[in-house]
């Protein structure tokens, strides 16, 4: 099988049964993987046999929701998650030929397991915390910057009002 039949089986395979966007989605990246893999040095055969049978993938992508977790093919009981622009793990792993497990961890997913995640859930939560601190040194830079400013015309009027005060109340 070709790239180009893979691809073709799987686009036929998916048609109906997900969204356009999330069909073209789906095609994109597994032409995606096959290409960045071959560039790696590996025969293209090679790697549409890793994969596996498209209608399988097709089955896995309509039955996750439509590109949800993308399957390489195995099976149903293992399949490896290949969402590798992402930030949140899932529970699943690759079975290797054997049936035991091929080494590989889990492979991250996005929320909504559409395997995007946004910028600002990549962001750790140590970074989180800096950023909580310095707004909060910020806030309070500017409300003792306010009073420093003010002190100088503040102090003389409370002081006479302190002065009249214990005057009004010295005559009465």
């Amino acid at each position: 099988m070709t790239k180009r039949e893979f691809l073709e089986s799987l686009r036929l395979a998916l048609g109906g049964r997900v969204t356009s966007a999330q069909l073209t989605e789906n095609l994109e990246y597994y032409e995606d993987y096959i290409n960045t893999e071959t560039r790696k040095g590996r025969e293209e055969g090679e790697v549409l046999s890793e994969l596996g049978d498209p209608r399988l993938i097709a089955r896995t992508i309509v039955e996750t929701g439509g590109g949800s977790r993308r399957s390489s093919g195995r099976g149903e009981a293992g399949a490896w998650s290949e969402g590798s622009r992402t930030g949140q793990y899932t529970e699943y792993a690759e079975y290797g030929e054997d049936s035991g497990w091929s080494g590989r961890e889990a492979q991250p997913q996005g929320p909504l397991g559409r395997g995007r995640v946004s910028l600002l859930a990549r962001v750790p939560l140590w970074a989180w915390l800096i950023l909580a601190l310095l707004v909060v040194v910020l806030i309070l830079s500017a409300i003792f910057s306010v009073i420093t400013a003010l002190l100088p015309i503040l102090l003389p009027i409370l002081g006479v009002l302190f002065l009249v005060k214990v005057f009004r109340d010295w005559m009465n």
